[in-house]
């Protein structure tokens, strides 16, 4: 495989951005001549595996590794003002490379598409107000083909979740996930610092949910950032209901959502249904989030906002779900690792965003290096595999 060429101005910001000891590096197989490019006048040439194990061990996104200016990472919007309680809280190196890796994804798309002639997305702020739920909650059901129980096409959760999934990206919503950090197993994206995020822009408005997730609370986080979407806001999305000022807008969001599949009317009745007996509210909540693919937590918080339950039966389905979620955590890597690579690589990147990426690589206008690590994977078996999946071949 050809060498590709590194800038050693480009290879100083990775190793301080990563906070490594390059002298430690250069102790690794491969590794060893690290130092003389650190200092190198002028561009070195490296083999691809090599550049390959630098990004591993780096942590840092191969694009950026062989890239000929520095890049500039800047303040991120998103999360600039987050805190808990009175407390500034910084986001973590995993968030933050998620989210610029999302953005350079972005970015690519959306100059792809200015240059395709296309129009922006009209979806995008169609909806003016956050605190009229019922217009939101309307505008969700039509944009995802939420009628009532006819919006389901059978199946399970994964299945309902995939469904919707492919409806937000056929309205021009780019929807991607991961557990991770790209490619690296070792950095667990944390559930409890954020849920998904949505990065908006009038081209090509983008949705990034956490795989770690249910496939309940992954369900509800769609359906809600594809909300900011509508309202044309950013947001991380935390599960529970914004910070701050926020909170006002993240709840009627909250509320939009669960009356886009079930309304106001209904829920009070099927809450009332599962109280007879004596069951207690929060297994109520669990029985109705069975029923309506949605995570019990939501259920709870929609219940709570009525005025049906109170503040208790929120801390036992958050200590609840966070039990289910550490219990499902290792099976799901252990699936992934004996899983099938390239269905995993697709499952990670929308479609059509793979779609654009293929387009633009038969046309020339990108090199192969480049259309490979926009969608995430390294080699040429596995972007075949990885559009094999997606059924563009």
């Amino acid at each position: 495989m050809a060498n590709l060429t590194l800038y050693p101005a480009t290879l100083q910001w990775a190793v301080e951005e990563s906070d490594a000891d390059p002298v430690a590096l250069s102790q690794r197989r491969g590794l060893g001549q690290l130092p003389d490019w650190l200092e190198s006048k002028e561009p070195v040439s490296v083999s691809f595996n090599k550049v390959e194990q630098l990004s591993r061990a780096l942590h840092v996104p191969f694009g950026a590794l062989v890239r000929s200016v520095v890049p500039q990472r800047r303040l991120e919007p998103l999360v600039r003002y987050r805190t808990v309680g009175n407390t500034s809280v910084q986001p973590s190196k995993n968030l933050q490379d998620t989210i610029d890796q999302m953005r350079f994804r972005q970015e690519w798309a959306r100059d792809e598409l200015l240059e395709s002639g296309l129009d922006a997305n009209p979806l995008v702020g169609s909806v003016r107000d956050a605190e009229q739920d019922d217009s939101l909650a309307d505008a969700l059901r039509s944009t995802l083909g939420l009628d009532g129980r006819s919006a389901w096409e059978g199946g399970d959760s994964s299945d309902r979740f995939r469904q919707l999934k492919e409806r937000a990206s056929h309205a021009g919503i780019m929807i991607m996930l991961n557990s991770q950090v790209g490619s690296v197993s070792s950095r667990k994206l944390d559930l409890q610092e954020f849920r998904g995020f949505v990065l908006i822009d009038d081209m090509a408005p983008l949705v990034f949910i956490n795989r770690n997730d249910s496939f309940d609370g992954m369900i509800f986080t769609l359906i809600h950032e594809v909300g900011h979407v509508l309202l044309g806001t950013q947001e991380l999305f935390d599960g529970i209901g914004g910070q701050g000022d926020r909170k006002a807008t993240e709840r009627a969001i909250n509320r939009a959502v669960v009356k886009a599949v079930i309304d106001d009317e209904r829920f009070r009745q099927v809450w009332r249904e599962q109280l007879v007996g004596d069951k207690e509210p929060a297994s109520a909540a669990e029985s109705i989030a069975g029923e309506f693919h949605l995570s019990p937590l939501a259920m709870g918080i929609q219940a709570h906002q009525l005025g049906l339950t109170g503040e208790d039966t929120l801390e036992e389905l958050q200590a609840r779900m966070n039990r289910h979620l550490h219990d499902k955590a290792v099976h799901r890597q252990e699936r992934e690792s004996r899983g099938n690579g390239n269905r995993t690589n697709a499952s990670r990147v929308d479609t059509g965003f793979v779609r654009l990426v293929n387009a633009a690589m038969d046309g020339g206008r990108l090199a192969p290096t480049e259309g490979f690590d926009l969608v995430g994977v390294r080699s040429p078996q596995s972007y075949q595999g990885l559009i094999r999946e997606k059924k563009l071949i």
